[in-house]
């Protein structure tokens, strides 16, 4: 029912379909009904584009022009790293690089090592074994050791020299029975005491502002807090995860063996796991040629 006046029910009003409106809603039914034909499937897939779309645009070569741009970046992002790098371990004491073999330190490495700062022993690489660690590990360690001509300074839980020493002390199932603990006994104490032992006056590390909100934000370099602290150097801030796999397919840089398994970090074993095919991993596809 449609009141003949607004005044008769003041909070709910609805007017007299004129002859405007009727033709407004005929006009749109029209345009959807013509415009239909647009969405159909057909029409759809001839505007798909297609990995063999022609390329060709303008009189420029897009694919190739792509190429050459992610060429230009990756140039420009060693330059900046490595200007990184050398700031640091050129005005610190003690510059210390806490190596955990994962792609963003492999590429830290290699970088290191076109400086000339791990022959000349100017950068002390420290590594922490977990004794939970993929066995593939600690075996990659002393490939890129010999490759490089470095040695690593190895800091596990304190008071166990292997394995069998720190499942005396501590038990094997540690693990299960207390995470935090175990984070304290086999990864935190033992890398604060390595970059004690060390002396550590500046750290390098390969955190990049992809890595969490908490880092969404960080620079290539942070100083020392005040009052006591390290000095941080984060040569690969600005990379990608990409950007990463793409230097190592460049220079062909040794990488962690399980990479090209699908795991795109190396954790401990017991809670590390693969996940072959998904996004930037399928980057070890190119790396390894397989």
């Amino acid at each position: 029912l449609v009141p003949s006046s607004p005044t008769q029910h003041p909070l709910v009003y609805f007017p007299t379909p004129t002859s405007s409106t009727m033709l407004a809603k005929c006009a749109l039914a029209l345009a959807l009904a013509t415009g239909a034909s647009a969405f159909a499937p057909s029409a759809m897939r001839s505007r798909a584009l297609s990995p063999k779309t022609v390329t060709k645009m303008a009189g420029f070569d897009m694919e190739a022009s792509i190429e050459k741009t992610k060429e230009m970046r990756l140039e420009h992002l060693e330059e900046q790293a490595m200007y990184a790098l050398k700031l640091a371990v050129e005005n610190h004491e003690n510059p210390v690089f806490p190596n955990a073999m994962i792609a963003g330190d492999c590429v830290i490495t290699h970088l290191l090592d076109r400086l000339g700062y791990l022959e000349d022993g100017k950068v002390t690489v420290m590594c922490v074994d977990t004794y939970h660690l993929f066995p593939e590990t600690m075996e990659f360690l002393d490939e890129i050791e010999k490759h490089y001509g470095f040695k690593a300074k190895i800091f596990a839980a304190e008071g166990c020299e292997d394995k069998a020493a720190y499942d005396k002390k501590f038990g094997a199932d540690l693990w299960m029975e207390d995470v935090e603990q175990y984070d304290k006994v086999c990864k935190v104490e033992p890398f604060q005491r390595g970059l004690k032992t060390c002396n550590t006056d500046v750290m390098i590390n390969g955190r990049t502002r992809w890595q969490g909100f908490e880092r969404a934000y960080i620079d290539l370099f942070e100083n020392a807090p005040i009052g006591g602290g390290l000095a941080k150097v984060n040569p690969l801030a600005y990379w990608t995860f990409e950007d990463t796999f793409d230097y190592i397919a460049k220079y062909k840089v040794p990488h962690h063996p399980l990479h090209a398994k699908g795991y795109p970090s190396m954790g401990d074993a017991k809670d590390t796991i693969a996940i072959p095919g998904v996004g930037p991993v399928e980057n070890y596809k190119v790396v390894d040629g397989i």
